[in-house]
């Protein structure tokens, strides 16, 4: 059995800001009323195992962390769609960090189990480091910008570049169990 790595929202999205070479943007790229619930009820993430897990309760279309959660800066989820995978839906997740208004993108899918204490959505990174020359050429011709050489930033400008974006860049690996056990891009 493949052990899914299990992750903490703000501070995932908090090693992504350190990092660089993430998915930005200055602006919510999901439009209002777009987003979707992966789940209808409050979203379980376990950043340690199931003996560290926390809730993030539904709010409006997206999800946030509870108002008892005292570890790391307080933050929102919104999920769009991005594409069916082996009959698995897998979403980009906008992670919203309130205290710097930072967005940040991630992809996500519902976990195969619905053990009590598991978390509910497997996460992983995706990297503008990953992007060949012709993918960050195509980006910009896009509109979008990336910024910073090594570990740079892709600013991207709308949703539509971001999705076609990710689809092309990351589709092999939304089949590989090993990418998403690993938590997605290095």
């Amino acid at each position: 059995m493949v052990q899914f790595k299990q992750v903490r929202l703000p501070v995932l999205c908090a090693a992504m800001s350190l990092l660089g070479a993430c998915f930005v943007s200055e602006a919510p790229l999901i439009p209002a009323g777009e987003a979707v619930l992966p789940l209808d009820y409050a979203l379980t993430l376990c950043p340690d195992g199931p003996d560290s897990c926390f809730a993030m309760r539904v709010e409006g279309d997206g999800y946030a962390t509870s108002p008892d959660y005292d570890e790391g800066d307080p933050g929102t989820a919104r999920f769009v769609p991005l594409m069916q995978v082996e009959g698995r839906q897998i979403f980009v997740l906008e992670a919203h960090d309130l205290n710097d208004d930072a967005y940040t993108y991630l992809v996500a899918r519902r976990r195969g189990t619905d053990a009590p204490g598991d978390a509910d959505l497997d996460l992983a990174l995706v990297s503008c480091g990953d992007l060949s020359e012709a993918q960050r050429s195509e980006f910009v011709a896009a509109g979008g910008t990336i910024q910073g050489g090594w570990g740079s930033e892709c600013i991207a400008p709308d949703l539509a570049t971001l999705t076609d974006t990710l689809r092309f860049v990351y589709e092999p690996q939304f089949s590989d169990e090993v990418w998403w056990a690993a938590g997605g891009a290095d």
